[in-house]
């Protein structure tokens, strides 16, 4: 005689999402612990003068000055934030080979002449504008200000 078992019914371990949403959960918050902060945005601004063009992020605002007490003509002041970044796009070479240009800074050397080719560098107190470096007249300056929380 044939055995009368009754078939199984199949299994459902999981008969809501709560499983694996408190998984998607603990995945999401072990990565947002690990991921870098986000500093604030700014925007992203092109600077050109003379042969020279660079571009700058995490600009707050664009201001004007006079260079060195009152110098011929208006310099642009850009306002960041701090992670700024400035990247040279030309840098336009001098008549003797020389660069035109150079980011005035408060190391030892008080400035990083500005070529074709060089590593974006990130503006920090100790980098204070771009200048002439014959005439040592700013072509633009740089201001760090924090966010505003």
């Amino acid at each position: 005689m044939r055995s009368m078992k009754r078939p199984r019914k199949p299994v459902h371990r999981y008969r809501s999402l709560l499983f694996p949403g408190v998984a998607v959960l603990a995945v999401f918050l072990f990565w947002a612990a690990f991921e870098p902060r986000e500093q604030p945005g700014g925007e992203t601004a092109l600077f050109e003068r003379g042969g020279l063009k660079i571009e700058i992020t995490g600009v707050r605002e664009v201001g004007e000055d006079f260079p060195n007490g009152g110098g011929p003509e208006p310099c642009p002041v850009y306002t960041v934030f701090p992670g700024a970044v400035a990247t040279v796009l030309e840098a336009g070479v001098g008549a003797d080979g020389g660069p035109l240009w150079a980011f005035e800074t408060a190391g030892e050397d008080g400035r990083l002449d500005i070529v074709d080719g060089m590593a974006p560098l990130e503006i920090t107190p100790e980098v204070t504008g771009v200048l002439d470096p014959e005439t040592g007249v700013y072509a633009l300056r740089f201001v760090l200000r924090e966010p505003e929380e």
